[in-house]
């Protein structure tokens, strides 16, 4: 089957953008939420009410609220090898101190780790930020490993980075 002609790419095109407002609104309604309660920050209690109140909005709807987001309902973030550290020591916080989010904590580091894994392994990325996310996999991987020898590991793996 070839690209698409004529009316078919147009009808594409209103799907694509359909899809894009009803994420924006989904978003902009989740942000209106959060100012009526006036929260400044979302921890646990926060993000139950926003799963009830949205129970069909994506976790990355709900983390787009605008307000700072505590581990692990913040998520992985990974733009950065910094970033990634910073969220992977908070996490590391939560598994030691909530045994009841383990499992959470868990799949939210798998579900980045097979991200980053992808764009490492994808053509269609460029091959220097293919070489950050491989690195990136294999802190998760420690990680996932043992979550309380991750602090020092780091501190190691940046010494042997940067010297």
């Amino acid at each position: 089957m070839g690209p698409p002609h004529g009316w078919e790419v147009v009808e594409q095109a209103l799907a694509c953008e359909h899809c894009f407002n009803r994420m924006a609104a989904s978003r902009q309604l989740v942000r209106n939420y959060v100012t009526q309660r006036g929260w400044s920050v979302m921890g646990e209690r926060e993000w139950i009410e926003l799963h009830e109140a949205f129970p069909d909005a994506s976790e990355t709807t709900l983390q787009g609220c605008g307000i700072p987001i505590e581990a692990p309902w913040c998520g992985i973030a990974s733009h950065t090898l910094a970033e990634l550290e910073e969220s992977l020591l908070a996490f590391t916080r939560v598994y030691a101190e909530r045994p009841d989010l383990r499992r959470y904590c868990r799949d939210e580091v798998i579900a980045a780790k097979d991200r980053a894994r992808w764009a490492a392994k994808s053509s269609r990325v460029e091959e220097s930020k293919r070489r950050l996310k491989s690195e990136m996999v294999e802190w998760m991987l420690v990680w996932l490993g043992d979550p309380a020898t991750f602090p020092v590991w780091a501190r190691l793996r940046k010494d042997i980075i940067v010297g």
